[in-house]
């Protein structure tokens, strides 16, 4: 990516935050321009969580600044954040199960007629143009509790398009999603790149830098370790920036699994959740569990 191409959107200098016993984040410095995805990296604890929650405004700075098109701007509550045109897609949805597409949407920012009264008929027009825009072939009087979870995260990307967001923090959004769902996510993000949306990636995936990333920064134990280009990266010098030592790749051992079974199950069920499950166990084994959220 050559940055002279795109216009800073966004800087973060020298940002500082620290809570009782521990220094979350020390002197770390991040920056963003217009039409990229910037992956943010590293281990749980690096203070990947931390920065983002200061950027959109759900914690304070102990010290640094934070500048949008070279302006400094103080971010002192999620509702400036939002003002200021900085949405987070988390991975837990703020979305009322109870209540419809267009309502959440629209949240808060409700389409009113000239009496004042909300004008339902022109929300749902509007919510019918952004759910084209992101493909989702559902009803914007759909209740959410009836939607899947790759379609809730899309009605969470299509509530920050309505309010104009300018920068977009995707914190861990491909967690609970299939294949075919991850490619279609992938999709919508190039898209708004395309229309010049300033993007932060947060991923434990490093096989997804390659896929959607233009540049990286990777945090450690609450510091900058470093910042590149994906096209340019190496894996394993990534790997060893966010563990902080060099990761050796050895032949799996020889298997020592033995046939005397230790634990057999077989038609477990539980209410809704868990339907006629088997599976046995043997010694020397180690069962790998897999599934998406919820399976």
């Amino acid at each position: 990516m050559d940055k002279n191409d795109f216009n800073k959107i966004l800087e973060m200098r020298r940002i500082s935050k620290g809570f009782p016993g521990v220094q979350a984040l020390d002197q770390v410095s991040f920056d963003l321009y217009e039409g990229e995805v910037h992956v943010l990296l590293g281990e749980n604890g690096a203070g990947k969580s931390t920065l983002i929650k200061i950027l959109s405004g759900a914690y304070r700075l102990d010290s640094g600044e934070i500048l949008l098109r070279g302006n400094k701007v103080d971010i002192n509550e999620p509702r400036k954040g939002i003002n200021l045109g900085l949405s987070c897609i988390y991975q837990e949805y703020n979305l009322n199960p109870f209540t419809t597409v267009y309502e959440n949407i629209f949240s808060g920012r409700e389409i009113r007629n000239r009496f004042g009264f909300i004008d339902i008929k022109r929300t749902i027009t509007e919510t019918e143009k952004i759910l084209k825009r992101m493909g989702l072939n559902v009803s914007p009087k759909t209740l959410i509790r009836n939607l899947g979870v790759a379609q809730k995260q899309l009605v969470e990307i299509a509530k920050v398009i309505s309010m104009d967001a300018k920068i977009i923090i995707f914190d861990e959004p491909t967690s609970a999603l299939a294949q075919d769902e991850i490619n279609n996510l992938f999709q919508i993000i190039r898209d708004l790149k395309t229309h010049g949306y300033a993007i932060i990636y947060i991923s434990h995936r490093l096989e997804e830098i390659v896929e959607i990333g233009d540049r990286f920064t990777v945090l450690r134990d609450g510091r900058s370790i470093g910042t590149g280009n994906v096209k340019e990266m190496e894996l394993g010098e990534v790997i060893k920036m966010m563990v902080g030592r060099e990761v050796l790749y050895l032949e799996r051992a020889k298997s020592y699994v033995i046939e005397t079974e230790l634990l057999r199950v077989e038609n477990i069920s539980h209410e809704n959740i868990v339907n006629g499950v088997s599976f046995n166990l043997r010694k020397g084994e180690i069962l790998g569990v897999a599934g998406l959220m919820g399976a």
